[in-house]
């Protein structure tokens, strides 16, 4: 009997801190991103990914195959919408990461007067993320990002002056490595806001 109670007793404990950290550290993620025509996205997992190794978070990815959390809102861009919904969800962090533009550029780097000049492949990756903490009601950041990764460059003679070289060209295996790499910096960069804005509170 004793032991029953003892162990009646632990099991309390560990579900009553189970019940008060598991909240305290949730974060639910909302990526919001066009379609590629290289490779899928993989701006979800890669941040849920680092998130949970970086800052010691509990990460649900919130998208429309998810049938047990409430439907996310439309106007994503209303911080009291996704108060509201974060409360009902059950969580005390909701990030959305909205990238507008991933792409490829092909720019004029460097250039010497009648001598050479250099051109580069540059991507890009670029839009917003809200961070909202659902226990202050609070908004902690809306902020833009650009995320730019050098590619392929190549040096000309001024009279070539030729933006469309095939050496800058990415083959297609290549497109998807350097996307891959883009999207990692990217996640890198968001991970360690989230660690800066919401640390341990």
């Amino acid at each position: 009997m004793k032991r029953l109670t003892v162990l009646v007793t632990v099991l309390l404990i560990l579900a009553a801190i189970d019940a008060g950290s598991a909240p305290g550290r949730r974060l639910f993620l909302n990526v919001i991103s066009p379609p590629l025509a290289y490779s899928d996205s993989q701006v979800d997992t890669k941040l849920v990914r680092l998130l949970t190794r970086e800052s010691n978070m509990s990460v649900s990815i919130v998208d429309q195959k998810n049938q047990i959390l409430p439907v996310f809102p439309v106007d994503y861009h209303n911080t009291d919408s996704l108060l509201e919904w974060g409360r009902e969800a059950g969580g005390r962090y909701v990030m959305v990461v909205e990238v507008t533009s991933q792409r490829l550029e092909r720019r004029k780097s460097f250039h010497l007067p009648l001598v050479f000049h250099k051109y580069e492949t540059v991507g890009v990756i670029e839009g917003e993320f809200r961070l909202l903490d659902l226990n202050r009601s609070r908004l902690l950041a809306a902020e833009p990002f650009k995320i730019e990764r050098k590619g392929s460059r190549i040096f000309q003679a001024t009279m070539d002056d030729d933006v469309n070289d095939p050496d800058l060209h990415l083959t297609a295996p290549a497109k998807v490595r350097f996307f891959d790499q883009l999207e990692e910096s990217l996640c890198q960069h968001l991970a360690n806001r989230v660690g800066s804005l919401a640390g341990n509170r």
